[in-house]
């Protein structure tokens, strides 16, 4: 029968590398070159202040708006009369 053995099978034997020239600082630096750093850590943080007073003056407009809605129409009401010869 093919691929029924008994008996002992020797195992591979294990492979030792003791390399002859090791310099533990090169090995650090190199370790420190390829660590990994994110993308987000790369580039420099930038604040939100910009979008934050954007949002902030889009809220005084709409809440002007609110406040004045009446006169703004008359006005506008008033602008289109007379711009159409009504």
């Amino acid at each position: 029968m093919l691929g029924l053995r008994s008996g002992h099978t020797p195992k591979p034997r294990g492979f030792g590398y003791e390399p002859r020239f090791y310099d533990p600082d090169a090995e650090d630096r190199r370790k420190r070159q390829l660590a990994f750093v994110r993308p987000s850590e790369r580039r420099q943080r930038t604040t939100k202040q910009p979008q934050f007073v954007a949002v902030g003056l889009g809220l005084v407009l709409a809440f002007y708006l609110f406040l004045n809605i009446e006169g703004i129409v008359e006005r506008v009401t008033a602008f289109g009369g007379w711009f159409f010869g009504g």
